[in-house]
């Protein structure tokens, strides 16, 4: 907060609470000092429902004790570690080959959810109605032929590239009605390997037809 915000902050929290207020005008010019010291890195509003004022008013409605900076400060990192802990680094619009911006895209992502000034993004997942190229739709940071020689142990991805470049439908742009996959992840069978829980699932490598059938349809209708 600038000391304007934080002037401000302090006589709204006089007027909830006099004991904060300070007739004294060299007290006042030393409690303004710590205020502005303890919160020259909190925002006075935030995305996700911060307000300082609002810290201010459930210090005053809840505790018996007169407010401090600190009660201020405290809330706001409990809320910012939150924001962090919400984000997970979605892929920057950088070259990953460029190790020097990509690192500085993140680091500038982290920076501005950790400061409040814009909402935490978690990885995008794939979603939506088919699209002509699953390829063009989820990118691909590996080259071709890194991409060909690890196929066989990412075989979910590599049958949707597969599909989208031989122009049939991506089946996991919707959800199976067998199994009850939801929309991008792979259909699923009940395991029956020896000691496993009663009622969990494994990964299949392949969909069912029904679900292929499915996408198919949906296909043809966003056509239409």
């Amino acid at each position: 907060m600038s000391p304007d915000e934080v002037a401000a902050l302090l006589a709204y929290a006089g007027e909830l609470d006099p004991r904060t207020a300070n007739t004294d005008q060299d007290e006042a010019g030393a409690q303004l000092r710590r205020w502005c010291e303890l919160l020259q890195d909190v925002p006075a509003v935030a995305v996700d429902g911060w307000d300082a004022a609002a810290a201010v008013r459930r210090h005053v409605a809840s505790s018996p004790w007169p407010i401090i900076a600190a009660d201020v400060a405290r809330p706001w990192a409990a809320h910012r570690r939150a924001l962090l802990a919400r984000h997970t680094d979605p892929r920057p619009l950088v070259d990953p080959d460029d190790d020097q911006a990509y690192r500085a895209a993140i680091r500038a992502q982290r920076q501005a959810v950790a400061a409040g000034r814009v909402e935490p993004r978690s990885s995008r997942e794939l979603s939506g109605g088919p699209a002509a190229s699953v390829a063009v739709r989820i990118g691909r940071a590996l080259p071709a032929a890194a991409a060909e020689q690890l196929a066989e142990f990412r075989p979910v991805r590599a049958a949707r590239e597969a599909a989208a470049a031989a122009g049939r439908p991506d089946a996991l742009a919707v959800s199976c009605d067998w199994c009850h996959a939801p929309v991008g992840e792979p259909c699923r069978r009940r395991t029956l390997a020896p000691g496993a829980q009663a009622g969990t699932w494994a990964r299949r490598r392949t969909v069912h037809p029904t679900r292929t059938d499915k996408a198919a349809v949906r296909r043809q209708e966003s056509a239409a």
